[in-house]
């Protein structure tokens, strides 16, 4: 498992480097919506931390960087299966709301 930064980064940094072929995937504008926004919330999720520390004995930083972990995995299966888009829309909205659950609790250093 990462740091906390680290996982937020590899979202981000994830569908980044994805995010013209996931906007090619989808079948309806709504579609392409959702995974903008779902990537603009990614962005704003790394950037709010960058500089910034965590409580790494925070029990739910802890818990949350666990579920993050997780879900990164599930999304670079989900992009690089790209099967369902819908079912890849979900996975990516699960670890960006993971992301902005951990980035609310960064600390100003």
């Amino acid at each position: 498992m990462q740091s906390p930064l680290q996982e937020l980064e590899t979202t981000y940094f994830t569908l980044q480097s994805q995010i013209n072929m996931l906007s090619q995937a989808c079948q309806t504008q709504q579609q392409r919506d959702a995974i903008s926004t779902q990537y603009v919330q990614a962005r704003l999720n790394y950037w709010a931390c960058v500089n910034k520390a965590f409580h790494d004995d925070d029990p739910q930083v802890v818990n949350l960087t666990t579920q993050i972990d997780a879900a990164n995995q599930q999304l670079t299966n989900a992009v690089q299966q790209l099967g369902n888009i819908v079912t890849t829309i979900n996975d990516i909205t699960n670890v960006v709301t993971l992301g902005a659950q951990l980035a609310a609790k960064v600390i100003a250093v």
